[in-house]
């Protein structure tokens, strides 16, 4: 059994929350929130692209009658990896997760508001599903 190592309780995320991470080259890649919490992050997305690009911060917005968004989380990647089965030809499939670093308290606020809205109950009980 793996031990688990994360400070904060990560939840599995509902229809309609989405995340965008902020490149320096101006590109967007946008995808489906996977799980969060408030420490960090996973997201599916699609990119055309065969290697990481650098991240630095993330916009993380949601709707299910009501809209949520956070502009500008300042992150770190901590895993980016292309999903093979579900990769074709120039279009891949990857999975990024990702840390939080320096909330403030705005931030905080809207990310607990966003978890409470977005995420189920339950905590994600396999990480390496979805």
């Amino acid at each position: 059994m793996v031990e688990e190592k994360r400070k904060h309780k990560r939840y599995k995320a509902k229809e309609g929350a989405f995340a965008a991470f902020i490149r320096s080259d101006d590109s967007l890649d946008l995808g489906n929130l996977l799980d969060i919490s408030m420490g960090g992050l996973c997201v599916r997305y699609l990119s055309t692209s065969e290697t990481q690009r650098a991240c630095n911060a993330i916009k993380i917005f949601g709707s299910n009658g009501r809209f949520i968004h956070l502009d500008k989380v300042v992150c770190r990647v901590v895993y980016d990896q292309e999903i093979p089965e579900r990769s074709w030809n120039r279009l891949k499939t990857r999975r990024c997760g990702v840390e939080f670093e320096s909330l403030n308290v705005r931030q905080t606020a809207m990310l607990q508001d966003f978890i409470d809205n977005f995420a189920h109950a339950g905590s994600e009980e396999d990480p390496t599903t979805a």
